[in-house]
């Protein structure tokens, strides 16, 4: 339910297809690489297709994704709860910022390099 009220917020004109972000820059696997809280190391993975999948500590959780021109918006669900996040890329494209909520600390992920 929280999803759909945060789906319902995000006007169609802020909003890009995951198949519109120019180049492809957000698809593929991001890892933290920064956390001044020193919670674990994650992943997160953006798809083509909209979906996204955060794995750590709680295994893998499932997620959608919108981009708009600022930011990056993903919802997961876990154990029956959503969580939304808010992550903000740079000019270059290169690196995902977060603030935690609990403590308003800017957490960085960075693209993983493909492997052939």
């Amino acid at each position: 339910m929280l999803f759909l009220i945060w789906l319902a917020q995000i006007t169609a004109a802020e909003m890009k297809s995951p198949e519109s972000v120019a180049d492809g820059w957000l698809v593929g696997k991001w890892e933290l690489t920064f956390d001044p809280d020193g919670d674990k190391k994650d992943f997160i993975e953006f798809k083509a297709d909209g979906d996204a999948i955060s794995s750590g500590e709680l295994g893998k959780v499932e997620g959608l994704y919108l981009v708009n021109h600022e930011s990056v918006k993903a919802v997961f669900t876990y154990k029956e709860k959503d969580f939304i996040m808010t992550f903000f890329y740079n000019q270059q494209k290169d690196e995902l910022r977060i603030v935690t909520s609990h403590t308003g600390r800017e957490s960085i992920y960075k693209k993983l390099k493909a492997t052939p």
